[in-house]
């Protein structure tokens, strides 16, 4: 008997072992990561950048939160992973029973457990308590809903119209939404919203829906039912339409658009003629295979594929298609236009997040939809005058300080996105970091520009000093004013603009205006150029009442512990300013003893500024230490759970993190083409880049500690890998690992990662 147990585990083991090695990319794809509290993604169908998200939410702003036990509805229009709720326009349920002759049916939801749910890339299903059963998919602009009801049931499916993710009680009086019902078996109807993070944002959406069947009865409703009515408008609008018993499927096509309902139901008709539900599913499981592929890797567990591939999922999920099946999109000055055969306006940059990873990711490997990306920005720009800051949909939020879509531009031409007007992008980025006016919703893309040119720095205000409210983050405004400098000088060189590269490349280095000598530290200063009083680096808020545990004076979501290291074009100098790699490292070790958390000192590994720093060590000769702080980040910080994400993911930023940490390299630099190296996690990873060449990144040993590199057979005794030594062709970086670093590779300043300075 117990030579029989052990045959059946070791059995059990064999087949487990070939699942893991079987697992594809796809499969491997688990969308409920991150869908616990805090990580704000959602688990339901769409296409890679795709304008329809059609998932469910269960919060009545429009996030799907995992231990709700309820759905609300499945909404046309998603954003994965920021900190603020957008969209969740139209949220689609099916219904059985009466509906109340009171009232709107905005609230209704029904029960649900996890067992009988499941997501795929382009794919969602799940069977409600009470039997229904829903199956969405979706291509770039619509999608297809399998709806199966119990035997005997009335078939209902409610349009929850008036509730994106800004109704309700804090809904703006200019928030309101109509519906039509027309032809026996359409709704269409009209989406007005906006407010992202209480921006003074607004967008309109269009819905075309669908039937296979025709309406029964139908209704429509605003603050009560209107049994028969055949349209509404307010802020509370919505629809009904119930079809005869049936156990047969009811099906329902859904297309959406920023312009017209017009262009919805040509889109509708454009993506999905027919009345296939598996046949689009098959579709978008294709296009998700065929992206997902692009990165593969091999080896690992189960768990660290699926955490692996999930990310690179999240990275492809924004910017999202902002023009129509017939190149129809409206711009930043709310005009319609049409694009050329071949062009596509993309909308929704978490710049300040996704300039830091995702953006190379998405150049480096789709450099065609990256360079439309850049070139939706570049004509933002021209219809609005300035760069966008946070844009979402049509219009601009200016969420976060910084200038990063200058970043964005740079950046994605560094790692081969260049099919866009790059002379047009350089103008506006100069622009918008020499002129200090008025643009959209009378705000500036550079709040304090006029100060930063004057003093070299953005000073910490009297009022910031002594009020109870959120202090000005003019420290780290300074430190992203001087990151899209730096980048503005990147592409200026690479477009022969030797003037403007010089000039900007001095401006980068506006940090040393916020350093302190004596502390070490990046630390404000106030208009007379004081550095500000009574401050210690390992306190928040000093001079204030409030106790906010995640901003310090002067620093935007996070402390000069955080944005001190974020100066990677210039590590050298200020590694120099520090005092060396005899006072950096110890600094680094006491920044690294805790990975997550906003107590003081300590990385935080959903802080975007944070990102980083992990890779510094390698400017200061220690490269091992990034490899274990790297290797601990991997293991200790992420998981396969619906909390598996530390934070927000910031429309894919935070799994970045993971993804090129598992690859054992991060692009560090803003604008620069190349990776800061620590080790890989897997035994062989497979890129296939977006100009046709290869990189296989392959690692023999055990332990996160490197031992030797090659590259393309020869020995590489650098800590950087820059962009321009990759060729046509299969790249092969060959890693030894072992259990014990190797303390002499990449020690000396000739193998460092390069840094920028005026005296290059």
């Amino acid at each position: 008997m117990r030579d029989l147990l052990i045959c059946l585990l070791l059995f059990s083991s064999l087949a487990w072992a070939q699942k893991v090695a079987s697992t594809s990319p796809y499969e491997a794809v688990n969308p409920f990561i991150g869908t616990a509290e805090g990580g704000d993604t959602f688990p339901g169908a769409t296409q890679p950048f795709g304008m329809m998200q059609w998932s469910p939410d269960n919060t009545a702003n429009g996030w799907y939160y995992y231990p709700e036990k309820t759905i609300l509805g499945f909404s046309l229009t998603h954003i994965s992973g920021a900190g603020c709720s957008l969209y969740a326009d139209v949220p689609v349920l099916p219904w059985i029973g009466e509906l109340k002759e009171r009232g709107s049916a905005a609230g209704y939801a029904l029960a649900f457990s996890h067992e009988h749910e499941q997501a795929h890339p382009g794919y969602y299903a799940v069977e409600f308590d009470n039997a229904i059963k829903t199956e969405l998919t979706t291509t770039l602009r619509a999608g297809i809903g399998r709806f199966v009801f119990p035997a005997g049931a009335t078939r209902t499916i409610l349009l929850k119209a008036g509730s994106s993710a800004t109704s309700g009680d804090t809904k703006r009086e200019a928030d309101s939404s109509s519906v039509q019902i027309s032809g026996g078996n359409t709704v269409t109807g009209t989406v007005h919203s906006g407010g992202f993070c209480g921006s003074n944002t607004n967008y309109t959406l269009y819905f075309a829906a669908v039937f296979a069947e025709p309406f029964r009865d139908s209704g429509t409703w605003d603050d009560t039912m209107h049994a028969g009515a055949k349209s509404a408008e307010g802020h509370k609008a919505g629809a009904y339409v119930s079809f005869s018993e049936s156990s047969k499927p009811l099906l329902m096509k859904v297309g959406i658009s920023f312009v017209s309902i017009e262009n919805a139901q040509a889109n509708l008709k454009a993506e999905i003629p027919e009345w296939n539900f598996d046949a689009v599913a098959a579709s978008a499981k294709k296009s998700w295979v065929d992206q997902l592929s692009r990165v593969a890797v091999e080896g690992g567990s189960a768990e660290q594929q699926s955490i692996f591939y999930t990310g690179v999922y999240h990275m492809l999920l924004s910017p999202n298609v902002f023009s129509d099946a017939n190149g129809d999109y409206t711009g930043f000055d709310g005009k319609v236009r049409r694009l050329a055969p071949g062009e596509t306006q993309y909308a929704n940059f978490s710049d300040w997040d996704t300039y830091r990873n995702v953006v190379q990711f998405q150049s480096l490997l789709h450099p065609d939809e990256s360079s439309q990306m850049m070139q939706s920005l570049v004509r933002d720009a021209e219809q609005s005058g300035w760069l966008p800051r946070w844009p979402a949909a049509n219009d601009v939020s200016y969420v976060m300080n910084g200038d990063s879509s200058s970043i964005l531009l740079a950046t994605a031409h560094a790692f081969g996105a260049r099919k866009f007007d790059t002379a047009t992008a350089l103008r506006q980025m100069i622009k918008g970091a020499t002129q200090f006016a008025k643009g959209p919703h009378n705000a500036y893309e550079r709040p304090y520009l006029d100060s930063y040119l004057e003093r070299g720095y953005v000073p910490l205000s009297e009022v910031s000093l002594s009020s109870e409210d959120e202090g000005e983050s003019a420290a780290s405004t300074t430190l992203e004013y001087a990151s899209a400098d730096f980048a503005i000088s990147r592409l200026a060189a690479a477009l022969g603009d030797q003037q403007s590269s010089a000039r900007f490349l001095r401006s980068s280095q506006n940090w040393r205006n916020i350093f302190d000598s004596e502390s070490h530290f990046i630390r404000p200063r106030t208009a007379d150029g004081k550095f500000v009083e009574g401050w210690d680096p390992d306190k928040l808020l000093p001079h204030r009442k409030v106790e906010d545990q995640s901003n310090q004076l002067g620093f935007e979501e996070g402390s000069t512990w955080q944005y001190t290291w974020m100066i990677p074009h210039n590590y050298a100098g200020l590694f120099k300013a520090m005092g060396g790699a005899e006072v950096v490292v110890p600094m680094l070790d006491k920044f690294f003893v805790k990975l997550k958390g906003w107590g003081l000192p300590n990385y935080t590994v959903t802080n975007e500024p944070d990102f980083c720093a992990a890779y510094a060590y390698n400017w200061a000769g220690v490269p091992w230490k990034t490899q274990a702080v790297v290797d601990r980040i991997r293991r200790e910080t992420f998981s396969t759970k619906p909390d598996g994400l530390p934070g927000n993911d910031d429309l894919g930023a935070t799994s970045g993190v993971y993804v090129w940490g598992a690859l054992g390299m991060y692009p560090v630099i803003p604008g620069v083409g190349g990776f800061a190296l620590a080790s890989p996690m897997f035994p062989r990873a497979t890129l296939r880049l977006g100009n046709g060449s290869t990189l296989a990144i392959i690692s023999k040993g055990d332990g996160p500690y490197v031992q030797a590199v090659k590259f393309n057979g020869k020995p590489y005794g650098k800590s950087w890998l820059p962009l321009d030594a990759l060729k046509g062709g299969v790249n092969r970086l060959e890693y030894l690992l072992g259990a014990q670093p190797n303390k002499s590779w990449a020690a000396q300043p000739a193998n460092f990662p390069p840094s920028f300075d005026v005296s290059q």
